[in-house]
């Protein structure tokens, strides 16, 4: 069985909590069984310029080492040069995706002069955005149901609701039930969450994601077990659907 987790962050030493090394990272993923990770910069990486590019720098030289690392980049929309620029580069160093933060950047996922010209170029590369999602703030940023807008006019972008949308779990699932390029992130979710997801949406839109270092694998990876769906379904959640998505493999 292949395991995949589809939401982790991973930066230099000084740049986040660990792992902070590429051989820390590696003795989580062999502890907990984990054949690749997703992962981009976390917030506490952003440089003084406000942009991820020294993070997104650590990661491509990663990437170099293992395929294990899968590498989405993190930019900061309302700096669009800078952020499309950076999407190019990473996508010619092997990133498979990009990351949004709207609460931490502090934008709407739905705003046509910030996000709508990057998801353009991300549909043209044919890279996936994973969202953060979760509990309603000041502004509403976090909210999932904003991604519905951006699944609606770029059909052929995949997104990754990061979360489930936390205990806006069910505006989550209700969203990707509309929209089929809408995909759901099992971390901090319920098994019983997870359940209802997979029951409502499909287990081909469901992926396992942990939100390393912010969350623990072991847990994680426990509500996937203990749900009750069946073993093939498991085996998409797991790792299947993210696999066949970023078009990834097993290499020995």
């Amino acid at each position: 069985m292949v395991v995949i987790d589809g939401h982790t962050h991973f930066a230099g030493p000084g740049k986040g909590l660990p792992p902070n090394t590429i051989e820390d990272f590696t003795e989580i993923m062999d502890y907990n069984g984990i054949d690749a990770v997703v992962t981009c910069a976390p917030y506490s990486s952003i440089g003084k310029d406000r942009t991820y590019d020294e993070a997104n720098k650590f990661l491509a030289e990663i990437m170099k080492k293992t395929n294990r690392i899968i590498g989405f980049v993190r930019v900061n929309p309302h700096l669009q040069e800078n952020a499309l620029q950076s999407i190019r580069d990473c996508k010619a160093q092997g990133f498979r995706g990009i990351k949004f933060h709207p609460r931490n950047e502090a934008f709407a996922i739905n705003d046509e002069h910030i996000v709508f010209p990057i998801a353009e170029l991300a549909a043209k590369l044919d890279l996936p955005i994973l969202i953060h999602t979760g509990e309603p703030d000041t502004y509403g940023f976090a909210q999932p149901t904003p991604v519905g807008d951006l699944a609606d006019y770029f059909p052929d972008l995949n997104l990754i609701i990061g979360h489930m949308g936390k205990r806006l779990y069910e505006d989550a699932i209700c969203v990707a039930r509309w929209f089929d390029n809408i995909i759901l992130d099992t971390s901090f979710r319920s098994h019983k969450n997870i359940e209802r997801a997979i029951n409502r949406v499909g287990a081909d839109r469901v992926i396992y994601g942990s939100d390393i270092p912010f969350g623990v694998p072991e847990i994680e990876l426990l509500k996937i077990k203990v749900a009750n769906i069946s073993e093939e379904e498991r085996r998409m959640v797991l790792g299947e659907n993210m696999a066949n998505l970023l078009d990834w493999e097993v290499k020995s």
